[in-house]
């Protein structure tokens, strides 16, 4: 009998299928996690030392260390070595999903929406000249192999993690009407006040929104974990005359970002 209930307790006697217990370091990280959500950490606030919470969850200092670094890993908390456990402060960034169609100063876009939250924005782009696969091919409405011009941008508030990737693809043959969007700095108004320049402005804008979980590549860049929903944006837009202007397919951490749409007469 004593043979049998070890066997049943051990891996191979679980029953196939059944998620493991949480451990200690997952229960204290729960836990806390609770008190911010409820405000009784404020933004900013320090947590308890190590010793400290040891004392409070029964635990030893190596398990709560693990505990303060799952919450880390949800952006809940920051760890500053050598000083303490700090509550993050920040907040999601509210997205008016008409602000692609707005310039603010420079700005359109995700930046125009941060700045007038009274936030500092931050991009970093990569340019580069690709050929359309299957996917972009449809998305562009051009043959397969195209040539494409690719700017691809990681976008966040400075001081936090990126809250998305956009990257936005062009027929080559505007490119080559515009050598500026060849360059990182597109210039005030940024891809759509260039192509308005040339007589190419934007009239209709359709979008397509779905969620999923995060690729290897979108884990890195956005410094999430697998497990961390992802929404995925297709974007097109077009010129009067109905032609594709561009595409922009973009990544958004779910929890880092609110966007607001505006509907009926006025809005």
């Amino acid at each position: 009998m004593i043979n049998l209930l070890r066997r049943a307790g051990s891996p191979l006697g679980r029953a196939r299928g059944m998620p493991r217990p949480p451990t200690k370091a997952h229960g204290i990280a729960s836990a806390i996690a609770a008190k911010i959500v409820a405000g009784d950490y404020a933004a900013g606030a320090w947590l308890p030392s190590e010793r400290e919470l040891a004392n409070e969850y029964g635990a030893d200092r190596s398990t709560v260390r693990r505990a303060l670094r799952l919450l880390a890993d949800q952006n809940l908390v920051l760890i500053q070595p050598g000083t303490g456990t700090q509550i993050r402060v920040s907040e999601p960034v509210q997205r008016d999903a008409s602000d692609i169609t707005k310039q603010v100063g420079n700005w359109r876009g995700f930046a125009a929406s941060v700045l007038q939250a009274g936030r500092e924005p931050f991009t970093r782009t990569t340019v580069r000249e690709i050929h359309a696969d299957i996917v972009l091919a449809k998305w562009l409405a051009v043959p397969i192999g195209s040539q494409v011009l690719e700017r691809a941008r990681a976008q966040g508030i400075v001081g936090d993690p990126p809250v998305q990737t956009s990257t936005t693809y062009v027929n080559w043959q505007f490119a080559e009407k515009i050598p500026r969007l060849l360059q990182v700095d597109t210039g005030p108004g940024g891809i759509y006040s260039r192509l308005e320049e040339i007589g190419h402005r934007v009239e209709i804008y359709e979008e397509s929104v779905t969620c999923r979980l995060p690729n290897k590549e979108e884990q890195h860049i956005l410094e999430i974990r697998q497990d961390q929903p992802v929404l995925t944006l297709w974007r097109r837009a077009y010129d009067i005359s109905g032609s594709i202007i561009e595409v922009t397919h973009r990544v958004v951490v779910g929890d880092r970002h609110d966007l607001i749409y505006r509907y009926g007469p006025g809005a």
